[in-house]
């Protein structure tokens, strides 16, 4: 490219500033905070400098390296290390994103992506395959009761609903809908942007009407009384939830297990329930997108069906006592055996 094809040219920060307030924020997506964390720790440091119009792909692939690599946080700065894998997989696609944004409104002359599938050469992102058994489950519900909000409810209300993490921890109380006892997320917050209807079953509407009061935001989940949503709900399973299932069992939980587990759990148990032709309404509960030429038809929302099967599940979850799960050794039972 020539020099005068340059004139003008905004930087890769300068891009990325334009990008932020033009689409991600006006767009307000919920993953904003990791668009501008991908530009400040690992995208503009390396190449913000450079002109966009220049960035190479041997620059691209510096900046993937360096956000690969684990690091501590400077002295001063509040949470964990910084880098890895995902990390890299995460700038890149967020400096794939902006380019093609930037090519796509004319932003730039340039026709090519830099950032265009330089992640493939990182690690196969791995696929979760953590289930829990309808006993693991029901420690987890008890553990999350002896939480307690915001967080612990967090949970319980995952389990009773299937429900997307940010679905749930940035529900709004606008969403409740006490009479028809639904949740109703409107498509602009909704990841497939559609409306999404999630009946709540009577044990979901008692646990909603116990959130403290007074309650002075829009957010059912909060630390700041409805402000904000909850933060920091990876740092609770990894703390407070383990530390309240190993009170109640007496030793570490066997499986590691995040929110989108839940959600694998709820929509795994659910299938075992229905059978064969349950399938359609298990995709009902977790909210997929049904792109059929039925589906485009058909606009009834099946909420009977899944209220149904959302009861049955609920029952089962909560409706006995706690066993503990196979392949937990207690220190008591050890000292029983001794």
């Amino acid at each position: 490219m020539k020099d005068g094809d340059t004139a003008g040219s905004p930087t890769v920060a300068g891009l990325a500033k334009d990008f932020l307030t033009h689409y991600v924020h006006s767009r307000e997506l919920d993953s904003a905070c990791k668009y501008e964390i991908a530009f400040t720790t690992h995208i503009n440091p390396l190449v913000g400098n450079i002109l966009a119009e220049l960035l190479t792909r041997e620059q691209v692939w510096k900046v993937m390296e360096s956000a690969r690599l684990k690091r501590e946080r400077p002295k001063g700065e509040r949470g964990g290390g910084i880098g890895g894998v995902e990390a890299a997989r995460t700038a890149m696609g967020v400096l794939r994103h902006m380019y093609s944004w930037a090519i796509e409104e004319d932003k730039l002359k340039r026709k090519d992506n830099p950032a265009s599938k330089i992640s493939r050469n990182l690690p196969k992102k791995r696929q979760g395959d953590v289930v829990l058994s309808l006993d693991e489950a029901r420690v987890v519900w008890k553990a999350a009761e002896l939480t307690g909000y915001p967080f612990g409810t967090h949970v319980q209300l995952m389990l009773l609903t299937g429900c997307r993490l940010d679905e749930r921890a940035s529900a709004r109380a606008a969403w409740i809908d006490t009479k028809e006892a639904l949740m109703v997320i409107p498509a602009d917050a909704y990841k497939t942007n559609h409306v999404h209807v999630v009946p709540l079953v009577p044990k979901a509407m008692e646990i909603l009407k116990r959130i403290p009061k007074p309650h002075h935001g829009e957010y059912l989940l909060s630390s700041t009384r409805g402000r904000a949503p909850i933060q920091g709900i990876s740092k609770y399973y990894r703390t407070r939830l383990r530390e309240a299932i190993v009170a109640i069992t007496g030793a570490s939980f066997p499986k590691k297990f995040t929110s989108h587990d839940l959600r694998r759990t709820v929509a795994t148990r659910l299938a075992e329930a229905l059978g064969d032709e349950g399938e359609k309404l298990v995709k009902r509960v977790l909210g997929h997108s049904d792109g059929t030429v039925t589906a485009i038809y058909n606009r009834y929302g099946y909420v009977r069906e899944m209220r149904r099967a959302l009861e049955q599940w609920a029952n089962d979850l909560t409706g006995s006592s706690v066993p503990l799960p196979a392949g937990i050794v207690t220190a008591q039972s050890v000292q029983a055996a001794a």
